[in-house]
């Protein structure tokens, strides 16, 4: 009993105990949520399933990069090159899938999905959200680099799996309505794409201006 309560304290104390805590979590559930769309692509056939495979084994890379700074001795400095270096990732891979998103959309193909890919991806997309709303005040009230990086990194994964999700549930239940998937899809996959994009491009912004900032501190 008092391990457990031991653990809960720290838990809710320990700052960089519980990014850990949190980090290890997202990168199980990530490459989880990979390999599955991974495996769901070569079972329907489906070219949207397997970019976003891809493109969530590379977030997954990025998380990996993050846990391993995860480090009480760690400088600021490191910190915030730490993230200035994942928004440049993050952008460069945001500005692939966006486009692939475009490409596919001209693909009159349309993978024949099931319910349980619909039910997957929605527990998937649904989860990642609600945590986001219930942690994201953190990432406001902690001016932590590393943190921060790894609530955007979030935020990202669970916007792409929007588009995913819309895809999926139009290709399904659409009952072949072409003329609301040619409007509800290129329209989510927009906002989508210049949401990430931006996301991206704040995070190198900040890193470099709060670099310049404690250069300037320090000279």
């Amino acid at each position: 009993m008092k391990v457990k309560v031991s653990v809960f304290d720290k838990f809710k104390n320990d700052a960089l105990y519980r990014t850990k805590i949190f980090l290890y979590a997202s990168l199980t559930f990530n490459i989880a949520y990979s390999s599955y769309l991974f495996v769901s692509s070569l079972v329907v056939h489906s070219k949207w399933f397997f970019i976003m495979s891809i493109y969530y084994g590379l977030l997954s890379i990025v998380r990996a990069f993050l846990f391993v700074q995860i480090n009480p001795d760690t400088s600021i400095s490191s910190k915030i090159k730490t993230m200035r270096g994942c928004g440049l990732f993050l952008l460069l891979i945001d500005v692939v899938v966006s486009a692939m998103f475009f490409i596919l959309l001209e693909d009159d193909y349309v993978a024949n999905y099931g319910e349980n890919q619909v039910i997957m991806l929605a527990t998937y997309t649904f989860i990642s959200f609600g945590v986001m709303v219930a942690n994201g005040t953190r990432v406001v009230k902690k001016n932590d680099h590393v943190y921060s990086s790894a609530k955007i990194l979030s935020l990202n994964a669970a916007s792409v799996s929007l588009v995913t999700l819309t895809n999926t549930m139009l290709s399904t239940w659409g009952n072949g309505n072409t003329s609301l998937r040619n409007v509800l899809l290129p329209t989510v996959s927009g906002v989508v794409a210049v949401f990430v994009i931006i996301c991206a491009i704040i995070m190198i912004l900040k890193s470099y201006l709060d670099l310049r900032t404690l250069e300037f501190e320090l000279e």
